[in-house]
């Protein structure tokens, strides 16, 4: 539990600062939502596709990296499913 506390605070902390950078704000996040998460992530993938296409890749804030993997590592805490711990235990059995 306390894993998906830190994950939701660096989430909704990268949020502030892609919203911040970005063109068009989008609304407050809730964390703890999988399916509102989702669909931000979709929003977030969407907008980036068409600066690519529009050959508008500087309009595209640098945290979208962090933000795309800190939601979708808070999806897979909400289902239960801790995959630092995975790679954590993956590594450790391949020593």
């Amino acid at each position: 539990m306390e894993r998906l506390a830190e994950a939701q605070a660096s989430l909704v902390a990268i949020y502030s600062l892609y919203n911040a950078a970005s063109e068009k704000k989008l609304p407050a996040i809730d964390a703890n939502n999988s399916d509102t998460l989702k669909a931000l992530l979709e929003v977030i993938q969407n907008r980036e596709a068409i600066a690519y296409v529009q050959k508008a890749k500087k309009s595209i804030p640098s945290e979208v990296g962090e933000l795309k993997r800190l939601l979708a590592d808070v999806m897979l805490l909400l289902d239960g499913v801790d995959i630092k711990a995975i790679k954590a235990q993956n590594k450790v059995s391949t020593s």
